[in-house]
């Protein structure tokens, strides 16, 4: 009876985090699918402040405490599984913003890993078998094991929030990399205003070829998100970075064979 209980606990959990979290902003009739280290906090807080007048009739304008921003959107999000996504894209301009994989992947770990492990903080990322004091080769091949059905939001493949059965779930995929363009072509097609301010840094940036990563490695890497990076358009920018790595770690290996010169 026990063992039967568990299991079934263990099915509505794997259930519950397999369900997409979209954010309704009602008036627009615009639905928002966060997609963990692509900006989501600074756009979750954006459009929880925004909503916030609606949520929280007469109140002023201007920054929500913690309190007041899990309130708002607790109201205004919604946890449904592909089905329901696919019913609510009918009658809701659905969107999301996505990243690069692997610089995603990088600010995981500057976020979750580093600055976490300097604060002290076990985070959710903790409990996969990361340690803080992971390099990010060690962090990348660690990951590349764990399946997207197991895997944490913050470095689960984004396709698997966004598609169902090969199917888009959302009427828009922006790029976190081009986000004041997409942002305009978003505005565009449901009047929704540019947030205000920068967004949210980990130090990640977007360059490839900054990553302390060794061939074999961003391999590894490039495989484990191989349909995020067809199905999100980054494979031509992966490539290039991968023969830009062969060609790097080719050049150091002949420099090692000529050794030191006299």
């Amino acid at each position: 009876m026990i063992s039967d209980y568990i299991k079934r606990k263990a099915t509505q959990w794997q259930i519950w985090r397999n369900r997409r979290r979209i954010l309704i902003l009602e008036d627009l009739k615009v639905g928002y699918i966060p997609i963990y280290k692509a900006a989501s906090t600074s756009l979750r807080n954006h459009f929880c402040r925004r909503q916030a007048r609606l949520v929280l009739p007469g109140r002023p304008d201007g920054k929500l405490s913690v309190a007041e921003k899990r309130q708002v959107e607790k109201r205004i999000r919604k946890s449904l599984g592909a089905g329901q996504t696919r019913r609510l894209k009918r009658r809701y301009f659905l969107f999301a913003f996505v990243r690069n994989p692997v610089t995603r992947l990088y600010s995981c770990y500057l976020d979750k890993v580093v600055r976490d492990g300097r604060k002290k903080k076990k985070s959710a990322v903790h409990r996969y078998g990361v340690r803080p004091e992971m390099r990010f080769e060690d962090f990348a091949r660690h990951i590349a094991r764990i399946p997207d059905e197991k895997s944490d939001l913050h470095f689960r493949s984004q396709h698997f929030q966004l598609y169902h059965q090969g199917r888009c779930l959302v009427n828009f995929v922006g790029n976190f990399e081009n986000m004041a363009a997409h942002w305009q072509i978003l505005s565009e097609k449901t009047g929704l205003e540019k947030p205000p301010g920068s967004y949210r840094h980990t130090g990640a940036g977007n360059r490839l070829k900054k990553l302390p990563l060794s061939l074999e490695a961003a391999k590894l890497i490039s495989r484990r998100y191989s349909r995020d990076i067809d199905l999100l358009g980054y494979r031509q920018e992966i490539d290039q970075w991968l023969s830009w790595k062969a060609k790097q770690e080719s050049e150091e290996n002949e420099i090692d064979k000529a050794g030191p010169i006299h």
